[in-house]
């Protein structure tokens, strides 16, 4: 039979509760991290369902007519200034409808839904420098544009039909689900790139002269006189091209200006004030002065 001493047993007793105390204080902390962990999935999951279940906002787009084959090989939308806002209040789900001004007037073209926001420094298509980025989940273009004139009167922003051009220069514009599905009820949709686009290819000229007929008649719809001096027109030109990462100097502008009116069809009128010359060529290449661009 064995004995211990009382010594030998204080000995075992201890070794023993020291290894009870090791294997508790083990046992809590998978206890506790196991704890954790379905609180985070627990955690993930509400967040997921209430992403879910967030009701889908509804948007029109304007998209420059130059970029679009490049939207169509990318699928993915940005902003053009870089510390834009606008772009940060969309969301994945949300349905935008994309437009563009085509041969002088705004078409919507296209349908898409977001499927997720990205953040990247490098600007989308050299043109859109806002860091966010709309990743689509595809297009579907309309088989025919649609003009936005013969919808405007739906839209419950559009003050007054007979000048629609105004109210549609924002990039993102929150629009409400019956203005939205409107436009998509007098549209055929296709997965095929358009073969009304098939022919555009722009060079910087022909943005330029697309940008001056823009603003043109973004202030004829909006001016209330007849006419409008040629240089306050080039300065706006000038931060209109600046907003769109174009850099040129007013001399530039008023160059290409002077050279390309033939191309424009505006009529200009003269005055007898020389602070207010500009001096434009004919196509013939004559020289004249006008002072002001006519509105009528």
């Amino acid at each position: 039979m064995m004995v211990f001493s009382i010594l030998e047993l204080l000995h075992i007793f201890y070794l023993c509760f020291f290894d009870f105390r090791i294997v508790a204080h083990f046992l809590s902390i998978i206890i506790l991290l196991n704890i954790l962990m379905v609180m985070y999935i627990t955690q993930e999951k509400l967040i997921d369902l209430k992403n879910s279940k967030q009701k889908s906002k509804f948007w029109i787009h304007r998209f420059p007519l130059e970029h679009i084959k490049k939207l169509d090989k990318k699928k993915c939308l940005g902003a053009v200034k870089e510390k834009s806002r606008t772009i940060k209040n969309l969301a994945p789900n949300d349905k935008i409808i994309i437009f563009t001004t085509f041969r002088g007037k705004i078409d919507f073209f296209a349908y898409s839904v977001v499927y997720e926001i990205i953040r990247e420094k490098k600007p989308l298509f050299d043109y859109f420098f806002s860091p966010w980025k709309l990743k689509l989940k595809g297009i579907k273009y309309f088989v025919e544009p649609l003009l936005a004139k013969d919808v405007a009167e739906k839209f419950s922003f559009v003050k007054n039909t007979e000048k629609t051009f105004k109210y549609f220069v924002s990039e993102f514009k929150e629009v409400t689900e019956d203005e939205f599905k409107f436009i998509l009820t007098k549209v055929s949709l296709t997965k095929d790139f358009p073969a009304y686009f098939e022919e555009v290819s722009f060079s910087m000229d022909d943005f330029m002269i697309n940008t001056i007929k823009n603003l043109y008649e973004l202030i004829k719809s909006g001016e209330k006189h007849h006419q409008f001096e040629i240089k306050k027109f080039l300065n706006i030109l000038k931060k209109v091209l600046n907003g769109y990462g174009i850099s040129k100097n007013f001399d530039e502008i008023q160059e290409f200006y002077a050279k390309n009116i033939w191309k424009l069809g505006f009529k200009h009128n003269p005055s007898r004030d020389p602070d207010k010359f500009v001096c434009l060529y004919t196509r013939s290449g004559k020289e004249r002065n006008f002072s002001y661009i006519s509105l009528d």
